[in-house]
């Protein structure tokens, strides 16, 4: 019974740091920047209206709306960099293949379903509508071990955007490894 006892406070204990470490960090320089709007997550869309999630349209309505926006980022096989939630294709433009296996000349082969020909958008696409306007939140999304490449190729397309507030997220924690490590100064978080 004695050895219960102490499995279950090492696992309280070990849930109170992880509690703890959730807390963000509001003192970090640029944080009042982004909390102090809404975000419409994967833009403001509206597949009734036409207006499909991660689109560039739903991206233009946030924006028009005064919303900053949560976005999805999948590093593609040529090194783009593509806006879309999920990595398998199915759902969003009926067909199988991974964001990460195509390459730019392929995007006009996918478009989202419900957006009346709309591609997958790039990021730098995206970024331009958002710079000196609202925010983002940049989920960078993992596929295959590529956490460093992934975040070395966002970063260098977002320091293109000197204008553009934003944080960067993942729920892969080699990104936010890599973050601390190589861009210290980024708001990220998990």
């Amino acid at each position: 019974m004695t050895i219960l006892y102490i499995l279950v406070a090492i696992i309280l204990f070990v849930f109170a740091l992880w509690l703890l470490l959730l807390i963000p960090r509001r003192n970090f320089p640029g944080w009042e920047k982004l909390s102090a709007f809404h975000y419409a997550h994967r833009g403001l869309h509206d597949l009734e209206r036409g207006i499909p999630e991660n689109s560039m349209t739903a991206f233009r309505a946030a924006v028009e709306h005064g919303f900053g926006a949560e976005l999805d980022v999948h590093l593609m096989a040529d090194g783009n960099l593509a806006v879309v939630h999920d990595s398998k294709l199915d759902r969003l433009c009926g067909r199988e293949e991974r964001i990460e296996d195509l390459r730019l000349e392929d995007l006009k082969d996918y478009p989202l379903l419900g957006g009346d020909g709309e591609t997958i958008p790039l990021l730098a696409d995206v970024l331009e509508v958002f710079a000196g306007k609202t925010p983002l939140i940049v989920e960078l999304k993992v596929e295959r071990g590529n956490a460093a490449a992934l975040t070395d190729a966002t970063m260098k397309m977002l320091e293109q955007f000197p204008h553009l507030t934003y944080c960067i997220e993942s729920f892969h924690p080699a990104v936010v490894m890599h973050l601390k490590e190589h861009y210290p100064n980024v708001i990220r978080g998990q």
